[in-house]
């Protein structure tokens, strides 16, 4: 239970916090060896607040690409069906400023939800953070996060994907909350299978 709180209140802090103090993650020798050992080192959480329940967390993984390459794929809608898990299509709405809206198709069959988010690129920092955009229609009752890419030693990047979903009181969150949190933590691992082909056929 105190490892859930950490989480969570590390979450909460993550996304909250200016991007220029945005803390490096500090793993554990064994969550450092399994991501050198090409794992993906997940810390899942669930918590409440006034706004909902939620489920999510903060997953990692090294990537054997530069951290440019990686956040390419991340910032362009034609590459998020393949980048993002269980992705069936991403088609831009509009870019607003710094800010571009998305309207995101995930899952499948009962699962399928669609919902636009917001996404905007940290400045000074190779970092999207993205929101649910209440305004137009969205299957979920909301989202938030980010996805961040730091150099990891030569040719390779960390990617951290941090995110909490509101299912809303539905079919699947009473019976799919379980799969649904496995997706999201997954994140790291469909990027890392995307970006490194792609970048070794550069080379």
């Amino acid at each position: 239970m105190r490892t859930l709180h950490v989480t969570t209140v590390c979450l909460l802090a993550l996304i909250s916090v200016p991007a220029h103090a945005a803390p490096s993650p500090t793993f554990s020798v064994a969550e450092r060896e399994a991501l050198l050992g090409g794992e993906i080192v997940s810390r899942p959480m669930h918590f409440d607040t006034d706004r909902g329940s939620y489920l999510g967390g903060l997953s990692y993984s090294i990537v054997h690409a530069p951290a440019a390459t990686v956040l390419v794929a991340l910032s362009s809608v034609e590459t998020l069906p393949q980048a993002l898990p269980r992705t069936k299509s991403a088609r831009l709405i509009d870019i607003r400023g710094s800010e571009a809206r998305v309207e995101l198709v995930q899952g499948r069959g009962a699962l399928e939800a669609s919902y636009t988010v917001r996404i905007e690129r940290v400045p000074g920092r190779s970092e999207l953070r993205f929101w649910l955009d209440p305004s137009r229609p969205h299957d979920i009752e909301d989202v938030f996060g980010f996805f961040r890419v730091e150099p990891f030693g030569e040719g390779q990047s960390l990617v951290t994907v941090a995110a909490a979903l509101d299912l809303g009181s539905g079919v699947a969150s009473l019976f799919f909350s379980d799969a649904i949190e496995r997706t999201v933590l997954s994140a790291p691992r469909q990027i890392r299978d995307y970006v490194e082909p792609h970048a070794f056929a550069r080379l």
